[in-house]
């Protein structure tokens, strides 16, 4: 569930834009600010997920209660409802979602919120997986849940990605930088097409301009950029 803070000088669009959040069932708290002075208040005492800016307002603007929201909360999800679209080139300093002009298309309006409530429910399982040492991996028939210690390394191999457990392979059509965020610490992306458990790795060996690595108790290998290897030398010797 998502706490979402809704900054908006207009009293009547404030409430209504809380109306429409009330019904969400991925919303569980809603914090209302008609200056920028008290969003940021707000935000340093209740740290809500979602920011809802209006970037007009009374005191400061809220470009700048992103800016302010940002170094507090990194991971703190913006977009801004304005009636201003010359301000959009300004706001891409602190990344919003999305930039939506007044008069506001209420579907699009719903639609940002459930994506940006959405990804942070999606977020908070991905690091309760990580926590418990679990791998979500889709499957045309569901979900399959893979135990972080048992994956060797994961390759890509064409359209298909490879994930090479020390009780077999699995295949999936994903693609490496959505798998990667899954994993923990314990994996590093080795080439573009690999990612390997470097508790696992046995032996880094160079041939020609490039590097194999092997792994412990198994035969399998997975290749390493050069650059890749320089950069964990550095780090590890």
């Amino acid at each position: 569930m998502a706490s979402i803070l809704v900054c908006e000088d207009d009293k009547s669009t404030l409430v209504m834009f809380c109306k429409l959040l009330e019904v969400n069932p991925l919303i569980d708290e809603i914090y209302r600010a008609g200056t920028g002075n008290e969003a940021v208040r707000i935000i340093k005492e209740k740290s809500p997920d979602i920011l809802i800016l209006d970037i007009d307002l009374p005191d400061i603007d809220g470009i700048q209660v992103a800016k302010i929201a940002c170094d507090l909360n990194p991971k703190v999800s913006v977009a801004f409802v304005t009636g201003y679209p010359d301000f959009a080139a300004q706001s891409f300093v602190v990344h919003p979602y999305d930039y939506i002009i007044k008069p506001i298309d209420v579907e699009r309006f719903l639609d940002t919120v459930n994506k940006l409530a959405t990804k942070l429910e999606c977020d908070i399982l991905k690091n309760k997986l990580k926590l418990t040492g679990k791998f979500p991996l889709k499957t045309e028939d569901g979900i399959m849940f893979l135990n972080l210690d048992d994956v060797i390394f994961i390759e890509k191999n064409g359209k298909e990605t490879i994930i090479h457990t020390k009780s077999g392979m699995h295949k999936c059509n994903c693609n490496l930088k959505d798998l990667e965020s899954n994993l923990n610490e314990e994996f590093y992306r080795v080439h573009k097409s690999f990612i390997v458990n470097v508790t696992m790795i046995e032996r880094i060996k160079n041939i020609g301009e490039s590097y194999v690595i092997t792994f412990h108790d198994n035969d399998k290998i997975a290749l390493m950029s050069k650059s890749r290897f320089q950069f964990l030398k550095e780090k590890l010797v």
